[in-house]
């Protein structure tokens, strides 16, 4: 039997390594292969490290073994989502495609990139730092802690966490600039389950990082300070965080992936990041519809039932 279990054990690693390696080979540039093999070891150690430190968590939610999916609902699920994109979005591949939209608006090594991720895609926030730490970009990122469902909803496994481990491994450089809570308002003031905010409190009193936790206006001025200091050449948004996408629901329909400079800030009352970035002309990466990014790169983007289990 331990034999049986050996060959098994082994026999999913080779399979495992050839479906990266088949993922890599989706890609044309060399360096969107290396972003995707980089992203898979780092999902390696994650999911390791999930399996230690929640044991409790329900392994069918995270059939890839990624360590970047997260329950249905906890004190940090703030809004709906839909299981399916949260897989789609944690493949390795996902790398592959930042890496391309990366060499499509032109960047070169050295350049800064400005990163505002909420919670609620931590696989397009690791491909954002795998895309940018292979072509030497240096990366500026915001996290927050409020996901939708099926996000970074854990609260021993959020994404700060993860980057914690990734850089202890030496697999990543990159570091957080600040934190906040996220969510409606910024302050998560509207979550599905419970009241989240004296957790995320809890989070981030935890945190070494700058701590935004002063309300909508003063963490998006706080972010320009972070964001607008250097001379960021492109603007990248993971999930749709009213910091990025702005407030209230009648802004203008973002288009998916690489957004070159056009939109008008004025175009989108209470505008966020995105709008902001394109009106002073630098290009921006949308990360929130899994299906249209899969259709960029040819990727599979099959359906999948939200589970009921």
């Amino acid at each position: 039997m331990k034999l049986f279990c050996r060959f098994t054990a082994a026999f999913l690693a080779v399979c495992l390594f050839a479906a990266v390696q088949a993922e890599a080979a989706a890609f044309e540039d060399p360096r969107q292969n290396e972003a995707v093999c980089l992203m898979a070891r780092c999902e390696e150690v994650l999911w390791r490290e999930k399996l230690k430190r929640c044991p409790d968590f329900d392994v069918r939610l995270d059939p890839e073994h990624t360590g970047l999916v997260g329950t249905e609902f906890t004190p940090l699920t703030t809004t709906l989502g839909h299981w399916r994109d949260k897989v789609v979005s944690a493949r390795p591949s996902m790398a592959g495609a930042v890496s391309g939209y990366f060499l499509r608006a032109g960047l070169c090594r050295g350049d800064a990139v400005a990163i505002n991720a909420s919670g609620s895609f931590p696989g397009f926030t690791l491909a954002a730092l795998c895309a940018a730490q292979v072509m030497g970009l240096e990366a500026v990122l915001v996290c927050s802690y409020g996901a939708s469902m099926y996000g970074g909803t854990v609260p021993e496994f959020t994404f700060p966490v993860m980057l914690d481990i990734l850089r202890g491994e030496g697999l990543l450089g990159a570091e957080i600039a600040a934190v906040s809570p996220g969510g409606r308002d910024d302050s998560m003031s509207e979550v599905l389950l419970e009241d989240g905010r004296p957790l995320v409190q809890k989070l981030m009193a935890q945190r070494p990082e700058r701590r935004l936790n002063s309300g909508f206006a003063a963490n998006m001025e706080a972010r320009r300070e972070i964001f607008f200091s250097r001379p960021v050449k492109l603007f990248v948004s993971c999930g749709g965080p009213e910091t990025s996408m702005g407030r209230g629901d009648d802004g203008p329909e973002l288009p998916h992936g690489l957004i070159m400079p056009y939109l008008s800030a004025a175009e989108a009352p209470d505008g966020g990041l995105i709008s902001e970035f394109l009106e002073r002309g630098v290009p921006v990466i949308h990360l929130l519809y899994t299906a249209g990014i899969c259709r960029d790169w040819g990727l599979p983007c099959e359906e999948m039932p939200d589970p009921e289990f």
